[in-house]
């Protein structure tokens, strides 16, 4: 209740998650569409939230780590269950990590770097999905990551820049090994003659439900990945990729429409079907 008696002087809290600061729940309100997430601000609405202190016992008990810096706000759904590993650092004030953790089965690991202050992690209920994030690191204040209900992960790296900017990875998604996601295209370049910088500011990347991110594949200033897409292992993406086709290359391009993927070997299920605007095939 301490914890929460702060936050409610700073004026700022929203009603999705406490910590989470207006302006963030707003652009998240914007991305949140149903191409995305069924995660919705009333889906959260009369969820009981525990909050704790990233460095309290109470937080260590869950597989929180924390390594140093001012405190972070942990916010679980059940105070209960364990989260899995997390190793957590900060530099900023003010940031929050939300966990949905009704129904995990404890496989999350993490090391999540927060650089600026009023960011917020939220992870929702994976299940007893596998997510390993070799490295969560938000740069700047006021970002944000949403983690999809489902969403699973084997070693992605995910990097945010710029004030105010954030990552949305979508219901369901499956993002092998080497992965990595950043939302700019690091360190700038510029044209040598007139100065003028070359390349894109940071942006907002959203990865929609049920895509498929290959292995090793490196989202630079990517948009936006559609539902039900698969991304080939080692490509490079920029930009915006279609709903429902596979893009692949340096850099990656459309290379068949008309198709997506199912997480059983022997073909897509018809909730996977529906997910992504399709109907059921007829059983026969």
């Amino acid at each position: 209740m301490a914890v929460f008696a702060a936050m409610a002087k700073r004026e700022c809290q929203a009603t999705m998650v406490p910590g989470m600061i207006s302006t963030t729940e707003a652009r998240l309100r914007e991305l949140l569409a149903p191409s995305v997430t069924d995660v919705r601000e009333d889906a959260l609405a009369g969820v009981e939230m525990t909050l704790l202190a990233a460095q309290d016992a109470e937080a260590q008990a869950l597989g929180i780590q924390f390594e140093g810096g001012p405190d972070v706000t942990v916010v679980v759904t059940d105070p209960a269950r364990p989260l899995g590993q997390v190793r957590l650092q900060a530099s900023g004030a003010h940031n929050t990590l939300f966990f949905d953790n009704r129904g995990w089965e404890g496989h999350f690991y993490a090391n999540i770097r927060l650089a600026g202050e009023e960011s917020i992690a939220m992870f929702n209920r994976i299940g007893d999905a596998y997510v390993a994030l070799a490295d969560v690191f938000l740069r700047s204040d006021r970002q944000f990551l949403f983690w999809g209900a489902g969403a699973s992960a084997v070693g992605c790296s995910l990097e945010i820049e710029g004030i105010g900017h954030g990552m949305v990875v979508g219901d369901d998604a499956l993002i092998s090994g080497g992965v990595w996601l950043r939302n700019y295209d690091m360190h700038a370049m510029h044209d040598l003659r007139t100065g003028a910088r070359i390349g894109r500011p940071p942006l907002d990347t959203v990865v929609e439900r049920h895509v498929w991110l290959g292995q090793d594949a490196l989202l630079l200033s990517c948009e936006r990945v559609g539902m039900g897409s698969i991304i080939g292992a080692r490509s490079v993406v920029k930009g915006v990729v279609p709903p429902r086709v596979v893009a692949a290359g340096t850099p990656a391009r459309v290379v068949r429409e008309d198709v997506s993927w199912g997480r059983h070997p022997y073909g897509m299920t018809g909730a996977e079907r529906i997910s992504i605007g399709l109907p059921e095939l007829p059983q026969y």
